[in-house]
C-alpha cells in the first residue's frame, strides 16, 4: 500500500494486471550478484543462467569495483556511450592519446520492435546486432604489412569494448544480446534506458521504458538470458525517470530483479534532457537500496566534482561523457586525485572541507566557485602535489588528442561502414564532414577553457571558403599551445536549447548560460 501510494497510478504488467515492483527483500545474492525479490520471468532467466556451464568472465567487474571500495582508491572509470558525439573516432582518439578510462561502451544499437514480414530472423537480427561492433576496437592497430604498431603509440587496451542495446521487445533483445555475446565477444551488454530523443521514446524504447518498471525488468531479464553461459556481463544505463522521479525506486529494483550486475544512473529525468543540474541524491538512493554496484553519471567535469559525487553518494564507479571531450585529460586527473599512494584520502578531505566552508548542505547541490583541477582552485585550496603535468605539458597532450582524432576523421570519412559497400564520396562532401567533426570537438574543448572560449565563434564559423580541415587543425593546435589554461566546470548542452526541452529549462539555469543566442546559449556554468 505504501509503495502504491508513493507511485500514484500503478503501472500495468505486460499481462495487463496492475501492481508495483516489490520493495527490496534481503536475500542471498546469486552467483551473478543480483539480490532482492524478482518476477517469475526474471527468476527463470537468472536460474537458467546459473545452470549454464561455468564460463570465465571476460572482464572481472567485481575486482574493478572493489578498487575504490570504501574510499580506498580511485573508483572504476567508464567512458559513456554518446550517440552523435562519442563514436569510434572519439573513443580511439582518447584512448590513443590521454586515455585513463577503464572501459568504454559503444553507442546504442537499435533493436526494432518487430520483424518485418518475410524477414529471416537469424540473418536479420545478426546483422543488426553485429553491424559496426568490434570488441577489439581499442586494441592495437596493425600496419598495412600486418605487423603490430609500436606499443608506445598504441598502448594495450584497458579492456574489450562493451556493447549497448536499445529496444523494448524482450524476445528480440535476447537474440541480439546472444549474437553480441557469442559471436561479437562483448565483455558486457548494456541496456539503454536513458535516451531522451523523441524519435526513440516514441517507439517505447530508451527512457520510455522507465514509465513501467515491469518493462524494465522484462527487458533486462531478456538480455540476461541472451548472454547466459558466455562470460559476458549484463548492465543497465538509466535516467532518474521519464517525466519525473516518481518511479525511480521501482525502476532501480526492477533492474536488479531482472539480473543487471550493475546499474549506471544518469541523475536527470528524460524531461530534463541534458539541462539543469544532475540530482546526485538519486544516485545516493540507488546505492542505498541496491545490492549491486552503482555507477554515478552526470556533471562530472573535474576531479573535484568526481570526488564530491563519490563522497556524497558512495557510488562504486563514475561514468563521464561530455566532460571527457571538454577536458581530454579528465580521466587521468581523476585517477591521479582519487588514486595515488594514499588512495586519494587527502584530496577527498580537501574537497569535503571546501564544501563545508561554502556551507553547502549537500555536496551535489548549490553553486560552486572555481574549478577543482590540478594547479588552482580560485588561486589555491587543493594543492598541486597530485598532478604531474605543467601547463605546457598539458597543452601538448591535448594537441596529441586532436591529432589522433583528426587522423581518425581524415582517414575514415571515405571508408564504408561495416557491412556496406564502398561508395564514391565527393571531395567537397568529405571535407565538409571532416570540418564538421573537428568543429564539434572544438566546441566542447573551447567551452570549458576561458582563454580559448574567446575564439570559439570564429573557429565554429569556419567554412571551406576559409580554408581546409587541415588548416583548421593547425590553427586550433596553435591556439591550444599558446592559450591552454585550467578547464572550468561548465556543461555544453546543445540538445536542450534546440528542441522542445528548452521550455523545461529552469530560469536560474538560463541565467547561467553564457548567452541567450549564438554559441553561448549551449554553454552552462556549473
Amino acid at each position: 500500500a505504501a509503495a502504491a501510494a508513493a507511485v500514484g497510478s500503478t503501472p500495468k504488467r505486460r499481462d495487463g494486471r496492475r501492481g508495483v515492483v516489490r520493495h527490496k527483500v534481503t536475500t542471498p545474492r546469486s552467483a551473478h550478484g543480483c539480490g532482492g525479490a524478482m518476477s517469475a520471468a526474471a527468476a527463470s532467466s537468472v536460474s537458467s543462467a546459473s545452470a549454464a556451464p561455468s564460463t570465465p568472465r571476460r572482464r572481472d567487474y567485481d575486482a574493478l569495483f572493489a578498487r575504490g571500495k570504501d574510499g580506498a582508491g580511485c573508483p572504476a572509470l567508464f567512458l559513456a556511450p554518446m550517440e552523435g558525439l562519442g563514436d569510434s573516432r572519439l573513443r580511439k582518439a582518447l584512448f590513443r592519446s590521454s586515455g585513463g578510462f577503464d572501459e568504454a561502451c559503444r553507442e546504442f544499437t537499435r533493436v526494432p520492435g518487430s520483424l518485418s514480414q518475410g524477414a529471416k530472423p537469424e540473418r536479420f537480427l545478426r546483422s543488426i546486432a553485429l553491424n559496426g561492433y568490434d570488441a577489439h576496437e581499442l586494441g592495437r592497430k596493425k600496419s598495412e604489412g600486418g605487423d603490430e604498431c609500436d606499443a608506445s603509440y598504441f598502448p594495450p587496451a584497458p579492456s574489450l569494448l562493451a556493447a549497448q542495446l536499445m529496444g523494448s521487445t524482450p524476445e528480440l533483445l535476447e537474440r541480439c544480446a546472444r549474437f553480441l555475446a557469442e559471436e561479437g565477444g562483448a565483455p558486457r551488454v548494456d541496456l539503454n534506458c536513458g535516451c531522451p530523443a523523441n524519435v526513440v521514446t516514441g517507439k517505447g524504447a530508451g527512457s520510455s521504458l522507465l514509465r513501467n518498471p515491469y518493462d524494465v525488468e522484462a527487458c533486462v531479464a531478456a538480455v540476461r538470458r541472451g548472454v547466459a553461459g558466455t562470460g559476458a556481463a549484463v548492465s543497465l544505463k538509466m535516467r532518474s525517470g521519464f517525466d519525473d522521479r516518481g518511479l525511480l525506486r521501482e525502476n532501480l529494483l526492477a533492474a536488479q530483479a531482472g539480473g543487471a550486475e550493475f546499474v549506471t544512473l544518469h541523475a536527470r529525468t528524460r524531461a530534463q534532457g541534458y539541462s539543469g543540474r544532475a540530482q546526485w541524491a538519486d544516485i545516493a538512493l540507488a546505492v542505498e537500496i541496491l545490492d549491486i554496484p552503482v555507477v554515478g553519471n552526470g556533471d562530472v567535469t573535474s576531479p573535484g566534482r568526481a570526488a564530491e559525487l563519490v563522497l556524497e553518494t558512495g557510488c562504486a564507479g563514475l561514468m563521464v561523457g561530455r566532460g571527457a571531450v571538454q577536458d581530454p585529460l579528465l580521466f587521468r586527473r581523476i585517477a591521479a586525485a582519487l588514486g595515488g599512494p594514499d588512495g586519494g584520502a587527502q584530496y577527498r578531505r580537501s574537497v569535503s572541507a571546501m564544501a563545508s566552508r561554502r556551507g553547502e548542505p549537500e555536496l551535489g547541490g548549490g553553486s560552486r566557485e572555481g574549478s577543482h583541477h590540478g594547479y588552482t582552485v580560485n588561486g589555491g585550496g587543493l594543492g598541486t602535489e597530485w598532478w604531474e603535468l605543467s601547463r605546457e605539458e598539458e597543452a601538448k597532450e591535448v594537441v596529441l588528442f586532436l591529432r589522433r582524432f583528426a587522423a581518425e576523421v581524415f582517414t575514415a570519412s571515405d571508408e564504408p561502414a561495416a557491412g556496406k559497400q564502398r561508395r564514391r564520396v565527393r571531395p567537397e562532401a568529405a571535407e565538409n564532414f571532416q570540418l564538421g567533426k573537428l568543429k564539434q570537438v572544438c566546441k566542447y574543448l573551447f567551452a570549458s577553457n576561458q582563454s580559448l572560449a574567446a575564439h570559439i565563434t570564429r573557429v565554429l564559423g569556419t567554412t571551406l571558403a576559409d580554408g581546409t580541415p587541415q588548416g583548421l587543425l593547425d590553427d586550433v593546435e596553435d591556439l591550444v599551445m599558446r592559450q591552454w589554461g585550467v578547464p572550468e566546470d561548465v556543461l555544453v548542452d546543445a540538445f536542450s536549447m534546440r528542441t522542445s526541452y528548452a521550455d523545461g529549462v529552469a530560469a536560474d539555469e538560463k541565467r547561467g548560460r553564457l548567452a541567450t543566442r549564438g554559441v553561448g546559449k549551449d554553454i552552462v556554468r556549473l
